[in-house]
């Protein structure tokens, strides 16, 4: 059954640009009602994330942002067939780097750190960029074997990209960036206590990660921010320019600085971060549960 629905998933993949945005656009829609009614708990997870980042906001317009966002997140994922497909022409076409300027970084000899926020198209600029230069990143095991194989297939389609699970550890990490490739790495999930600290994202206290701040430190890198935004079956990749004077001296404060610019780019796309991550999971000691 797995098999069949991919086979059909790459199949619309191939249609002419025109039918396959229909088609999937309107598979997106009806699905995203369904999910919406159906999926409780995911629902109830985006709505609470939703609550608590902008508590200014009424309950219609999260119901709406969550919504959007189902849609969203469904028809990026109906785009991971052609991404992955191996067709350079189409990820060029339909991928765009909105500021050529951003290329030169692209270039740059320093060591590289590709800060990417999760948004829902992070996975069309990995392989927009993926095109361009030979990265590193680190990646979760999926709990279907079928899929993680497809996903680091897809992944591994341009150029010679190193994928690392998280359970390889940071070693070998560090020799490919020693080596020249520049990390794309998406720290703006909860991974537990274990290497994090409790900062703020939109003023609630969320376990954070402090790799970027240790890393850019320990390799003099460059930490690049790659936002990414999907409209009318296409995406547009704004490449930054590096942080300036980061890291600070405190791995806590420029993490918290890393979290403030996520926000800022977050404000500017509501529907497309991805809410339906239990951010907020890891609580401090003391403070109960939040799901």
């Amino acid at each position: 059954m797995t098999q069949f629905l991919i086979s059909m998933w790459f199949a619309l993949a191939r249609l002419p640009f025109f039918a396959y945005r229909l088609i999937s656009s309107s598979i997106s829609t009806l699905l995203a009602m369904l999910l919406f009614a159906l999926a409780r708990e995911r629902r109830m997870v985006a709505l609470t994330n939703l609550s608590l980042c902008f508590p200014d906001s009424s309950i219609l317009q999260r119901i709406r942002w969550a919504m959007v966002h189902i849609y969203f997140y469904l028809r990026t994922f109906l785009d991971r067939a052609w991404l992955w497909s191996g067709n350079e022409r189409v990820v060029r076409d339909r991928v765009r780097i909105e500021n050529p300027e951003g290329l030169a970084i692209l270039d740059s000899a320093s060591p590289t750190i590709f800060l990417a926020p999760h948004f829902l198209g992070l996975d069309a600029a990995w392989s927009r960029l993926c095109l361009e230069i030979d990265m590193v990143t680190m990646y979760s095991n999926q709990k279907n074997p079928v899929l993680n194989s497809l996903i680091l297939q897809g992944r591994s389609k341009f150029g010679d990209q190193l994928l690392l699970s998280r359970q390889q550890g940071v070693r070998p990490l560090l020799a490919a960036m020693k080596k020249g490739r520049p990390l794309y790495y998406l720290p703006d999930m909860d991974f537990g206590e274990r290497d994090s600290v409790f900062v703020d994202f939109f003023g609630v206290k969320a376990a954070t990660v402090t790799a970027v701040a240790r890393l850019s430190r320990l390799l003099q890198a460059q930490v690049v921010p790659v936002t990414t935004k999907y409209s009318k079956g296409r995406y547009s990749i704004h490449i930054h320019a590096p942080l300036p004077n980061f890291p600070l001296d405190d791995d806590a404060e420029s993490t918290q600085l890393m979290n403030h610019l996520i926000e800022s780019w977050v404000k500017d796309n509501i529907p497309q971060y991805l809410w339906l991550h239990k951010r907020f999971k890891t609580r401090p000691a003391g403070e109960s549960r939040i799901y």
